[in-house]
């Protein structure tokens, strides 16, 4: 018989049986897994020690490597080249218009 928490198996007489009120019965190996369930209300799925997390990561990991390969399997994109970087002394200001006052004072 498995835990109903962490699906390990449970030794003949050391299990601890909790019926809820809808009849369903749940094994237990240890209160630790009890207490995860019952108490603190957690998902197997997302307690790392348990047997369904393990499957859930392989599962992942499974796919993670099938879509690894399907993006191998697309023609690389080719990067884009750095643009030429602009010299500062290169680029030209605009000249600066005088104002009317001062081109006045320049022609006297």
């Amino acid at each position: 018989m498995d835990c109903s928490f962490c699906g390990w198996g449970i030794p003949e007489g050391s299990e601890v049986i909790l019926v809820t009120k809808k009849g369903k019965a749940l094994y237990f190996c240890t209160s630790k897994c009890e207490k995860n369930m019952i108490k603190l209300g957690r998902k197997p799925r997302k307690v790392k020690w348990t047997r369904e997390y393990a499957k859930e990561k392989e599962a992942r990991l499974k796919l993670a490597a099938a879509s690894s390969k399907t993006q191998e399997a697309k023609p690389a994109r080719e990067e884009k080249k750095p643009a030429t970087e602009v010299k500062k002394d290169a680029v030209k200001k605009p000249a600066k218009k005088e104002s009317p006052k001062t081109s006045k004072k320049k022609a006297k």
